[in-house]
C-alpha cells in the first residue's frame, strides 16, 4: 500500500479545523459532523461529505485558502445558494461557501450596469434595478434563490433572456482571483500587462490557443455554430473567436467554468430592458409536434418567451389550486406553450398582439387563444411552468432520486427530437418522465425519477444516458448541456459532442 505524503500525514494526523484557523477565525469553519453532513448535497442528487466548510470574508482570505489547497493538495470548491442541479457545488475536499457573505451590489450608470458580488441573490439585483426599468440578463427558473456566483459561474440563461443575453453575453468585466494567488480586473487597463509580466506561461498558452484556433477556419466554424444555441457542455470555447487579449479570453473562459479555473470575487453586468408591459397566454396543441411547429412563427411575432411542456409535465401541477380546468380534461397526447409578449409601452405590444392575432388561424390550436395582461394572472400562469420540477419531487417514490438534465437541439427539428426521447423513456421504463423547457431556444428540460439502491438501477440509468448521448450529439448534433452548466452527468461526454479537434490541448 503506498505511504501518504508527508503534507497528507499531517491532514490525517491533526485537525483540519485547526490548520484552518491559521486563515480563518473558528466561527466561519465548520467541521462538526452535522454541518459537513447538510452541505453534502446541493439541489442535486449527488451527494459529497466535505472535509471542512469554510465561509471567507475577504480576497485575502481566499487566497490563503487556495495556498492552503496547493500545500496539502486538497481540493476546494465554490458553494454560492448551492441551486446547481448537476452536481457543481458539492466536494469532498473544503467547500468554500459564499451565501452568508459577498453580497456587495452597487447600482450604476442609472441602472444601466450593476456591480456585483458572487454571494447577491439574482431576484435581489432585479428589485433595486426594478425602478430603472432594467434587470440582468440571466433570468434562471431558480432567480429568486440562485445568486450570482452560481449564475456566472454556471453561465446561467433561462426563460427569456436566449443566447445573446446569458451570463457570458452581458458581463462587461469581472474581477477574479486564480489559484496560484495573483488577482486581476479586466476593468483595470494596468492588468492587462501586469497579467503578462506575472503569469506568462498561462499569457502565452492562451495566445497560442488563440491562434491555434483561429488558423482553423473549421474550428471557427464549429463553434460559432455550436453558440448559436444555448451550450454550457465544457469551458466558454467561444472566447477564443470573440476576444483577442488573453486576459479578456481567461475572464470569458471563467464564465461558465464551475469554479474550475479561478474565484470571481466581482462582477460588473450590463443590464437589459425590464419591459413594463406584457401579454401572456397558455396555449394547448393536440401533440407536441403541433406545439413545436408553432415555435418558429411565434418567436418571429415578436414573443420574448416560449416555454414548451408535453402531457406529462401538465399532469404534474394540474392539483395545483388555481390552476386551469382544462389541463385535467386535456387529451393524453397534448402539449401546452406558455408564450409572453413584452414591450416598452402598450402601443408596442399592441404591434405584437396583431402579430400573432395575424398567425394564430394557422396554428394548430386545441383551443381559441387566451392572453392577460394583469399580473397577478400572469405571475400564477408562471407558477405553473416553474412548479413542474419540485412538483414531480413531491410525489417521487420514498427513496428515489428527482434526476433533471438539459439538453439543446435545433429548432427547427425540436418535434422530431422530443419524439425520439419520449421513445427512450418508454424503452428504458421511465413512464413517468415529463418533458419543459424553453422551446424558443430547443432548449429542454426532462426529469425522471429512479432510486439508485440496486446495480440493476444504475446500469438502466447508464443505458439510458449513453442512449440520450447519441441522440443528442449523434442524431441531432445539440447540446449535452444548455444551461446546468456541464455538471458531473455530462462532464464525460464533453469530448464526444465537440470531437477531438476542439478539446486536443
Amino acid at each position: 500500500m503506498n505511504q501518504p505524503g508527508r503534507t497528507e500525514a499531517v491532514l490525517y494526523n491533526m485537525d483540519i479545523g485547526k490548520l484552518l484557523q491559521s486563515i480563518l477565525p473558528e466561527d466561519r469553519i465548520k467541521t462538526r459532523l452535522i454541518d459537513l453532513v447538510s452541505y453534502a448535497s446541493d439541489a442535486g442528487f449527488y451527494h459529497l461529505r466535505p472535509r471542512a466548510v469554510v465561509q471567507p470574508v475577504s480576497e485575502d482570505e481566499v487566497q490563503r485558502l487556495f495556498q492552503f489547497s496547493r500545500k496539502y493538495k486538497i481540493p476546494m470548491t465554490f458553494r454560492a445558494a448551492g441551486t446547481s442541479l448537476s452536481g457543481q457545488s458539492v466536494s469532498d475536499g473544503i467547500l468554500v461557501e459564499l451565501s452568508r457573505y459577498w453580497k456587495g451590489l452597487q447600482i450604476e450608470q442609472e441602472g444601466e450596469v450593476v456591480r456585483v458580488q458572487p454571494g447577491v441573490i439574482g431576484a435581489v439585483v432585479n428589485a433595486r434595478l426594478k425602478k430603472y426599468f432594467r434587470k440582468i440578463g440571466p433570468d434562471p427558473a431558480s432567480i429568486n434563490s440562485a445568486m450570482m456566483g452560481g449564475i456566472l459561474s454556471n453561465n446561467a440563461s433561462g426563460m427569456c433572456c436566449g443566447v445573446a443575453r446569458n451570463s457570458y453575453h452581458t458581463t462587461r468585466f469581472i474581477r477574479f482571483i486564480l489559484p496560484g494567488g495573483l488577482t486581476f480586473s479586466t476593468e483595470n487597463e494596468a492588468d492587462y500587462k501586469r497579467f503578462e509580466s506575472e503569469c506568462p506561461a498561462v499569457f502565452h498558452r492562451i495566445a497560442q490557443l488563440r491562434d491555434k484556433v483561429m488558423n482553423s477556419p473549421a474550428l471557427v466554424a464549429r463553434i460559432r455554430a455550436k453558440y448559436k444555441t444555448k451550450n454550457t457542455v465544457g469551458y466558454s470555447v467561444n472566447s477564443f473567436i470573440d476576444h483577442h487579449h488573453p486576459l479578456d479570453i481567461l475572464a470569458h473562459l471563467l464564465i461558465g467554468a464551475e469554479g474550475t479555473l479561478g474565484f470571481i470575487s466581482e462582477a460588473v453586468m450590463q443590464t437589459i430592458p425590464d419591459y413594463p408591459v406584457k401579454s401572456t397566454g397558455l396555449l394547448y396543441f393536440p401533440d407536441i409536434y403541433a406545439a413545436c411547429s408553432a415555435i418558429v412563427p411565434l418567436t418571429a411575432s415578436g414573443a420574448e418567451a416560449v416555454e414548451l411542456m408535453d402531457r406529462a409535465s401538465l399532469r404534474s401541477v394540474e392539483d395545483i389550486k388555481g390552476v386551469p380546468d382544462v389541463l385535467k380534461v386535456l387529451p393524453g397526447s397534448a402539449a401546452a406553450l406558455l408564450v409572453e409578449y413584452q414591450g416598452n409601452n402598450q402601443q408596442e405590444l399592441d404591434v405584437k398582439t396583431e402579430r400573432f392575432l395575424s398567425l394564430s388561424p394557422d396554428l394548430s390550436l386545441l383551443y381559441a387563444p387566451s392572453f392577460t395582461s394583469d399580473p397577478l394572472e400572469q405571475a400564477f400562469l408562471w407558477k405553473i411552468r416553474k412548479g413542474m420540477f419540485p412538483a414531480v419531487g413531491a410525489v417521487r417514490a420514498s427513496g428515489s432520486t428527482v434526476i433533471l438534465e438539459d439538453i439543446a437541439f435545433p429548432v427547427g427539428q425540436l418535434g422530431d427530437a422530443i419524439l425520439d426521447l419520449q421513445h427512450l423513456f418508454k424503452k428504458h421504463g421511465y413512464d413517468k418522465a415529463i418533458i419543459f423547457g424553453h422551446a424558443k431556444d430547443g432548449n429542454i428540460h426532462f426529469v425522471v425519477t429512479q432510486s439508485f439502491d440496486e446495480a440493476s438501477e444504475v446500469d438502466r440509468y447508464e443505458r439510458f444516458l449513453n442512449d440520450v448521448v447519441d441522440l443528442v450529439v449523434k442524431k441531432y448534433d445539440g447540446a449535452l448541456k444548455a444551461e446546468h452548466g456541464t455538471g458531473r452527468n455530462m462532464a464525460p461526454f464533453v469530448e464526444t459532442e465537440w470531437g477531438r479537434r476542439s478539446t486536443a490541448s
